[in-house]
């Protein structure tokens, strides 16, 4: 027997129809069911598991472990459900590393990119719990699941443009042989679901991936073997492939990713290829950029994946193109960046091969006393000191202060002492700590 992985679209809050085409601003959801793509063995419930010995968070834990655009896991259960996180994470985690063998195979220059973090046996799935507002019985129905699915992420803050989110949907449905949906928006946001309760002896790592593929545009309306060209999300002309729109009882291993490379996938056409995914890890064109924090503050990248409190590096697609965000801590500032990006506004930059930035905080400011002795007057280029005979002002740090000594009729400048020395009659502070500074004047 066969499963489907059919298709729904969402258009802002609303699903609109089945088998839709994806068109901006709208939510095209493809569903995984047992009559339109043959299977691929139950990885859930026949293949060895890889043992999960991560925790169970309400969450995104930050930084992600591999920096880039994540496909964060999601574990999903009724209002009325049983949290079975324990027994169903495992199988999660070995679905995420099958699919991760297969694709390497298929395609020895990418992987997906999913979201990890470390844990006691190491870097496995950052897996999220959420459980819906919505009771079993209301979830059962295919009609809307996905939509509330989609609305159990929001309700737990995980709609990030930047993130696909692959969900376990561990609850009764009423229609066994859909095994799941997916699909994305204009914005980058998208959804796979895998139903784990429906679709009995379907590989579930199969589902997971075909559904991800949903979520970067596969198959494109313009592809040749399009199902019927009708932008159905679905290739028809060999069984093997992956996004056939039916799925048997089959291996992951037995399916191919675009065979003949002419439909979604590394081909020549003018249309959208998924292997230019941002979702994917170009492991052929890595570029590590080593980011230098100075003084009290952090920096974070628009991009998952860096967050940074001391000086680290990360590694990403190269050309990947990333607006750092400096925060600094309580009673400092950002002075300036350097290195790639220079100035104390904004840091956009690509990542190229020896990429470097580093952000410079300090103290919001210092305090610098000025006092006179004879007949004259001490000035700051900017407000603040107007000295005769003494006064102090408080000035951004690390932002130099330049000071002039004018005499009053009758006398001359004779020099500095303090912070400033010689003879010149002007002098500039670098205001790097609280500091002081005296002018004298002698009569001429």
């Amino acid at each position: 027997m066969t499963r489907v992985l059919a298709a729904v679209v969402a258009l802002a809050a609303t699903i609109l129809a089945t088998g839709a085409s994806a068109v901006t601003g709208t939510m095209t959801v493809r569903n995984v069911t047992a009559e339109d793509l043959p299977t691929l063995q139950s990885t859930a419930r026949s293949v060895a598991q890889t043992a999960w010995c991560g925790t169970g968070a309400q969450a995104d834990r930050a930084p992600n472990g591999v920096a880039g655009n994540p496909i964060h896991w999601v574990y999903v259960i009724p209002s009325d459900g049983a949290d079975n996180l324990s027994g169903l994470a495992s199988v999660m985690q070995s679905d995420a590393e099958q699919i991760d063998g297969w694709w390497r195979g298929q395609d020895p220059s990418r992987t997906p990119r999913n979201d990890v973090a470390s844990f006691s046996c190491g870097a496995q799935l950052d897996v999220t719990t959420v459980r819906s507002l919505r009771s079993s019985a209301q979830l059962s129905s295919l009609q809307g699941r996905f939509f509330e699915m989609v609305q159990a992420l929001g309700q737990a803050g995980l709609d990030a443009a930047f993130t696909k989110y692959v969900i376990y949907y561990d609850g009764p449905t009423a229609d066994g042989n859909v095994c799941g949906q997916g699909g994305s928006d204009a914005t980058g946001f998208g959804v796979a679901v895998v139903y784990v309760r429906a679709c009995v002896g379907i590989s579930t790592a199969a589902v997971a991936a075909h559904e991800f593929l949903h979520t970067i545009d596969a198959v494109p309306g313009a592809a040749p073997n399009d199902c019927e060209n009708e932008s159905s999300g679905h290739t028809c002309d060999d069984e093997s492939d992956l996004m056939f729109p039916s799925i048997g009882g089959e291996p992951l291993s037995s399916k191919l990713l675009d065979p003949g490379r002419d439909d979604y996938y590394g081909h020549a056409g003018g249309w959208t290829d998924t292997q230019d995914s941002a979702w994917l890890v170009r492991l052929d064109s890595q570029a590590r950029l080593a980011l230098t924090v100075s003084g009290p503050g952090s920096v974070a990248a628009d991009v998952p994946g860096l967050l940074c409190v001391v000086s680290c590096a990360t590694t990403w697609n190269a050309g990947q193109r990333l607006a750092l965000r400096a925060t600094a801590s309580a009673g400092a500032r950002l002075v300036r960046w350097s290195g790639a990006c220079s100035g104390a506004a904004s840091c956009v930059l690509s990542v190229t091969p020896g990429a470097a930035v580093t952000a410079t905080f300090a103290v919001a400011s210092f305090r610098l006393s000025v006092a006179v002795t004879g007949r004259g007057v001490v000035r700051s280029a900017r407000a603040g000191i107007t000295c005769r005979p003494r006064c102090a002002a408080a000035f951004p740090s690390l932002s130099p202060v330049r000071l002039t000594a004018t005499p009053a009729k009758g006398w001359k400048f004779r020099s500095w002492s303090g912070a400033c020395s010689g003879a010149k009659k002007t002098c500039t502070v670098p205001m790097s700590a609280a500091t002081s500074a005296r002018a004298a004047f002698v009569r001429a």
